[in-house]
């Protein structure tokens, strides 16, 4: 007998458990792939690109080294994508050859991957409010400090994360971080009216309504029709970008749960037949014709 090698005298529901593996893990290589092309949607949606300096603020200013939140989380699909793949490929060949170290091995990573999962959920469950408080406060914050004013046909230079707000504000038709009060607390914005230079403004251009294309990728270049809703903030949009974020992270929290329930349930029934096809024994018998 020769330890580690595969059988032809493999029951028929041995041989149905290492077909479904097989299928198991084809789908954790078709799941990886997915999850690097949504890795690279990320990376080049503008939409995430406008968000990115909202995220992290002293990345944006060059005051950090340290990766962006946006960053991370592409960084965190493509390792998922890749460990997926790489599962998927060795879940394979050890169900195809019927070596009995690749069952064993396989099913040690897929159980540390399970309890590594179950740790992170966790972990999220408990810092999500606490998450939710610091992600305001970090919000304002930036536009006390980094706010200085809508852009008028691109003669105006301003920082990042001034631009990234008033794309957010733009598009998602929203004032501020938790209201239009947030702009009271600027220090770095002139509020100069550019349409009438006698007058200043309480709030930016983009938190009032504009009849302009909603555009991720260019800010009206006229937004005149705003001066008079921007000098007294009459018909500012009332909601904050804070709540509208949570509405847009909203509308994909369902895919990413369905997702995440699809790759847990996989990823259990993985581990189960993967111990059951090292354990079977007569699986590492002398290959028989």
């Amino acid at each position: 007998m020769a330890s580690g090698q595969g059988h032809g005298n493999m029951s028929f529901g041995m041989k149905v458990i290492r077909f479904i593996i097989i299928v198991l893990n084809l789908a954790f290589i078709v799941v990886g792939i997915a999850l690097l092309a949504i890795d690279i949607y990320v990376i080049r949606d503008p939409k995430i690109q406008q968000l990115h300096p909202l995220l992290n603020p002293d990345s944006a200013t060059n005051q950090s080294r340290s990766l962006s939140n946006v960053a991370i989380f592409a960084i965190t699909l493509m390792v998922i994508g890749g460990i997926l793949i790489i599962i998927g490929f060795l879940g394979c060949c050890g169900a195809i050859k019927g070596f009995r170290f690749l069952y064993v091995l396989y099913a040690i990573i897929i159980g540390a991957i399970i309890i590594a999962e179950i740790i992170i959920l966790t972990i999220c469950i408990i810092y999500y409010n606490r998450f939710k408080t610091e992600l305001l406060s970090k919000l304002q914050e930036s536009i006390a400090k980094y706010y200085v004013g809508t852009p008028i046909n691109n003669s105006t230079f301003v920082n990042s994360i001034s631009f990234s707000w008033d794309f957010v504000q733009f598009n998602l038709q929203c004032c501020g971080a938790a209201n239009k009060t947030d702009y009271l607390n600027t220090t770095n914005w002139n509020r100069t009216n550019p349409y009438q230079l006698d007058t200043t403004l309480i709030v930016p251009f983009t938190c009032c309504p504009l009849n302009a294309t909603k555009s991720w990728n260019d800010l009206p270049t006229n937004m005149s029709e705003a001066s008079a809703c921007a000098i007294t903030g009459v018909n500012a949009y009332f909601e904050g970008c804070y709540d509208r974020l949570g509405d847009l992270l909203a509308a994909y929290k369902k895919y990413i749960i369905i997702g995440g329930v699809i790759v847990g349930v996989v990823e259990i029934f993985a581990f189960i037949f993967a111990i059951l096809l090292s354990c079977h024994k007569s699986d590492y018998y002398t290959l028989q014709t």
